[in-house]
């Protein structure tokens, strides 16, 4: 499947279209420019489907006209680990939702720079940005991550040298797993964005409470 993208609605307005944005995304970079050319463009898709309104509220306050979801899943009991203090993120939903519209440097910091290569997208990176010694030292990119209530902090990006694993991390996750009130086989939804200032954001809240803020 590919991304679903959505211009943020007015207030009075639920549904959207899904639209192929990538590659403006990719033209209104802010922190590096790709010389290589835009990415190659998916296909338009003429679905439309539900904003979640708590999302579109947050994404408006910070700026963002653009979202886009990345995946659905369940809760596993790793996700809710205080000893694992991580979120696992799908690798198809890394490889077609994240990585093609991450810059050169986001890509080395969250330790992405192969996965956008295997990918196929045409794009060169410098070999001194190959290898994972800024993820390593780092840590990996950060983020903002929000849940319901508008509530966010920022987490660290990042791949796994050893599991090959996209996560969500750092110390603020503890406080982010209980104000979202995750459970063992809780369905989630994870949305993007950009803040006005060009930062990634995700945005992640139960199906159930999605639904409700339609």
């Amino acid at each position: 499947m590919l991304p679903m993208f959505s211009l943020i609605p007015t207030p009075s307005k639920g549904k959207t279209e899904t639209l192929d944005l990538i590659s403006k995304l990719g033209a209104s970079r802010q922190d590096e420019a790709v010389n290589d050319g835009p990415l190659q463009p998916m296909k338009f898709n003429e679905n439309a489907f539900e904003l979640p309104g708590w999302v579109s509220r947050v994404a408006n306050e910070l700026g963002s006209p653009i979202v886009w979801f990345v995946m659905e899943k369940d809760i596993f009991a790793s996700d809710a680990s205080d000893q694992q203090n991580r979120f696992m993120i799908k690798k198809h939903a890394v490889v077609e939702r994240i990585v093609p519209i991450l810059t050169r440097a986001e890509l080395a910091a969250a330790n992405l720079v192969d996965v956008m290569e295997r990918a196929g997208k045409k794009r060169r990176v410098d070999r001194g940005e190959r290898v994972g010694n800024r993820e390593r030292e780092h840590g990996g990119l950060e983020v903002m991550v929000y849940c319901r209530g508008v509530w966010g902090c920022p987490l660290l990006l990042t791949r796994w040298e050893a599991s090959q694993a996209s996560v969500l991390k750092g110390k603020n996750y503890k406080e982010f797993h209980r104000r979202c009130g995750f459970a063992v086989k809780d369905r989630v939804e994870m949305w993007a964005f950009r803040n006005r200032d060009g930062r990634l954001c995700f945005a992640i809240g139960k199906q159930i409470d999605l639904e409700l803020s339609l």
